[in-house]
């Protein structure tokens, strides 16, 4: 049995070495049972369409009662001292494979079956029809009656735990029987050692029709690994698991319900048995995927014969498909049946092996964490009391905790913690002080050169409530030396309440939006000339302006899912080149003095947040988010004395359309009264390389200028339908994307009355276009596009093509 156990225990890359060692391992078992003439089979069964294991294949010899089954990794071994010539291997939803063996010799083989589909005899059939496409076709009629959560009586409690544990062996990855002992809760104690407990959560939610309202949390992590790319990690997890829809949303990626409308696209069914329960009759459907590089499931569903109803589903993910990091998926749930004849989930869980390639060092090869989630439901007014155990595994909150106490600060984990850092806040911390944002360290512009700034700011270990920032930079071409400072101040209270103070005096992108919140939520954008727009753009910017600003803003948290700024700012914009001040050709002033008090209220649906410390972390969700702006405002430059007003709101969504995701952001304004050009609207362009979904990446920096106007970003990210057809390049899980972006708007003649516009500004007085195609997930990271500007060909120094590239790191 020694023999099995390694066969099993072993993870193995390529067909050739898994022989050898089968090979290595038969003539051991050989040497070994040679004088007995013992017959000895060992190998693994795998399924002939994507490679996958098998697990409980019955194997036995032809007209006896000797016989096996395979383990978690399709392995097996059978051994006997009978004369028997033929070896049968026989699984529900395969058809049977027979091979012929000469008794008394020891042999390796890989053993591949085929798919079948198994007729039922009570199940009436139309002839040449296949059953579970017929019951298929049923289920999907009745999914929104089955649906319990779509209607109004749905209302129940849940207990939801969360469990992430790290993967002790260093130079090879988590293996299926150890992620299956994981994910069941039944580690043996040698097998317990091989994992360290990293972070654990404890939850329970009153959850009715389309909401969701957390009543209690308790949250045990280690110190040295920081809660951030826990936090991240686990929130992206957070879903309500429904495959009445056509997908399910996990950590961003759509994956494609075996219920879908589009499912007989994606799936093979098969009616693989029918059941008598205390609840009545129940079929069993498998369910596999028609290319294992699609995101859509393995596994099989229970489905209650009078209603057609799930009233089970045990999926898993094929370790082939086109999504990064993850292995091992697999969701299971289980519904009851209710006094109101609806089934109501009952149990539901979520396990994963996660691996950050990116994190490998000499040490640590295969660095890997197993996520495991799970959740119980129940319909009464008290919560049942909660297991000892943590998300069903082998620890309790006693010994997890004393666990995390004494997790090391390894290498890994400092890695992994100062990733997450700079991925999800853009700052890295160093003792009290935290260096950032780190993409303002390096940027390139005509005017300064190349620009080395040093940016900081104290964290929550120097003062918990307050935060003192800012940063110096020095350009090595006009030896200037620009510089900002900042103050906040969080207000005690279970809401988030900031006071900020700002003054900066630095040179700008002279079409830089103020109001421009969305953008900036990500932490990792500026929207200004920094390091990527440098890196991107393989050139020096030009198109910049000197700026003396001054702030004071206040955030007020409302509720979870509203919450509001309140800006007051005084602008000095400074006369150059890139932005001349003049009338009628003349000179006219210096500077223009912009003072301007702005609300702002942000309006999310049940959407995750993190702090950290100052900083508010946003854990998107498929569910908008809008933003209302109201702006008033007045202007000075020499005697000319103005006042004006503005209303804007905006909106972005990643919306599942099951064949693909939809991503855009729309936006629509208007400014009330007459204003010199700075302060019209400036559709976002971009000079550089860079692509972003936020610009129009084929426009100059401010070409277009609007009193009225409607923007929309639009792309459309394909999980590699045509390329996981082609040969070869299906491994390199690339992902078709396109691109369409528009703005249109109107611009009043009397703004020109206040001051020249430049020769580079033109009204938007007709729809500017663009398009773009290319791929994503190009080594895991970048993004390429291929995109074509569609009008306003003419416009001087405007290119109608170009390469667009940019990071972004996804599952």
């Amino acid at each position: 049995m020694f023999v099995f156990y390694l066969l099993s225990s072993i993870s193995l890359k390529t067909k050739n070495i898994k022989l050898l060692v089968l090979s290595l391992l038969i003539l051991l078992s050989a040497f070994i049972n040679l004088s007995a003439q013992e017959t000895t089979v060992v190998g693994q069964v795998l399924n002939k369409v994507d490679k996958s294991p098998i697990s409980n294949v019955s194997i036995y010899y032809k007209n006896s009662t000797v016989g096996t089954k395979s383990d978690d990794e399709g392995y097996f071994m059978i051994r006997t001292n009978g004369n028997y010539k033929t070896l049968v291997f026989s699984a529900v939803g395969f058809r049977n494979t027979e091979i012929h063996i000469k008794p008394g010799q020891s042999i390796g083989t890989q053993i591949e079956l085929d798919e079948e589909n198994m007729l039922l005899q009570e199940v009436f059939v139309i002839p040449g029809a296949n059953p579970a496409l017929i019951m298929m076709r049923k289920m999907r009629l009745l999914r929104s009656e089955n649906d319990a959560s779509r209607h109004s009586e749905y209302k129940m409690k849940s207990t939801e735990q969360n469990l992430v544990l790290l993967n002790k062996l260093t130079q090879r990855s988590i293996s299926k029987r150890l992620f299956n002992q994981l994910r069941k809760g039944s580690l043996s104690s040698s097998d317990s050692a091989l994992v360290l407990p990293l972070y654990m959560t404890e939850s329970n939610f009153l959850i009715t029709a389309g909401k969701k309202e957390q009543l209690s949390k308790n949250t045990f992590t280690s110190p040295d690994f920081g809660e951030k790319i826990i936090e991240k990690l686990v929130g992206e997890m957070d879903v309500q698991l429904n495959f009445y829809e056509n997908a399910i949303t996990v950590f961003g990626k759509s994956l494609v319900s075996p219920l879908s409308s589009v499912g007989n696209a994606y799936y093979n069914y098969y009616l693989a048995d029918s059941l008598k329960t205390t609840t009545g009759k129940q079929y069993e459907i498998h369910f596999r995927t028609k290319n294992s590089k699609n995101l859509a499931f393995n596994g099989l569903f229970l489905v209650d014969s009078s209603s057609y109803a799930l009233t089970g589903i045990e999926a898993e993910l094929p370790v082939q498909a086109n999504i990064n990091f993850i292995r091992n998926l697999h969701i299971s749930q289980k519904f009851s049946l209710q006094s109101n004849n609806y089934w109501f989930p009952q149990f539901e869980e979520m396990a994963l092996n996660m691996n950050y390639e990116l994190l490998a060092d000499s040490l640590h090869q295969k660095p890997e964490i197993f996520v495991k989630r799970s959740a119980t439901f129940q319909f009464t007014d008290t919560l049942t009391v909660k297991s000892d155990n943590f998300a069903q595994s082998d620890y309790t909150q006693t010994n997890l905790n004393d666990k995390l106490k004494d997790l090391n600060n390894t290498p890994i984990l400092r890695t992994a913690k100062w990733i997450a850092d700079v991925i999800f806040t853009g700052y890295i911390p160093v003792g009290k002080i935290d260096i950032g944002k780190i993409q303002q360290t390096i940027r390139i512009t005509d005017i300064e050169g190349l620009r080395m700034t040093l940016p900081l700011r104290t964290n929550e270990k120097l003062w918990k409530n307050i935060s003192l920032g800012g940063f110096v930079g020095y350009g090595f071409k006009n030896n200037i030396v620009k510089y900002s400072g900042q103050a906040q101040f969080k207000i005690p209270g279970e809401k988030r309440r900031v006071l900020s103070f700002n003054y900066t005096d630095d040179y700008r992108r002279i079409d830089y939006n103020y109001n421009g919140f969305m953008f900036r939520e990500n932490p990792l954008v500026t929207g200004d000339e920094d390091i990527s727009s440098s890196v991107f753009g393989l050139r020096s910017a030009g198109k910049m302006s000197e700026r003396n600003e001054y702030s004071i803003s206040f955030t007020n948290e409302w509720n979870a899912d509203i919450e509001s700024i309140f800006f007051v700012r005084s602008n000095k914009l400074i006369a150059n080149n890139s932005l001349p001040l003049l009338l009628n050709g003349i000179n006219a002033v210096s500077f223009l003095q912009q003072q301007s008090a702005t609300f702002t209220t942000r309006y999310s649906f049940g959407e995750k947040t993190y702090d950290d410390h100052m900083q508010r972390i946003y854990i998107a969700n498929k569910k908008p988010v809008i933003y209302s702006i109201i702006e008033v405002g007045r202007y000075q430059f020499g005697n000319q004395l103005g006042k004006y007003g503005k209303i804007m709101a905006s909106m972005k969504h990643l919306a599942n359309l099951g064949f693909a995701e939809l991503n855009y952001n729309a936006e629509a304004g208007i400014v009330i009264g007459n204003v010199p050009y700075p302060l019209l609207e400036i559709p976002s362009g971009s000079e550089t390389g860079g692509y972003s979904t936020y610009q129009f990446n084929m426009m100059n920096y401010m070409e277009y200028a609007a009193d009225k106007y409607i923007n929309l970003h639009s792309e459309l990210t394909f999980n590699g339908q045509l390329m996981n057809q082609i040969p070869l390049i299906k491994h390199l899980n690339l992902r078709e994307i396109c691109s369409f972006n528009i703005s249109y708007g109107g611009l009043r003649d009397a703004h020109k009355s206040l001051l020249d516009f430049p020769a580079y500004l033109n009204p938007l007085s007709k729809p500017y276009m663009e398009v773009g195609v290319g791929f994503s997930n190009i080594f895991k990271i970048f993004t390429l596009q291929s995109v074509w500007r569609l009008t306003d060909l003419n416009h001087p120094e405007v290119s109608p093509w170009g390469l667009r590239g940019c990071l972004r790191l996804s599952f």
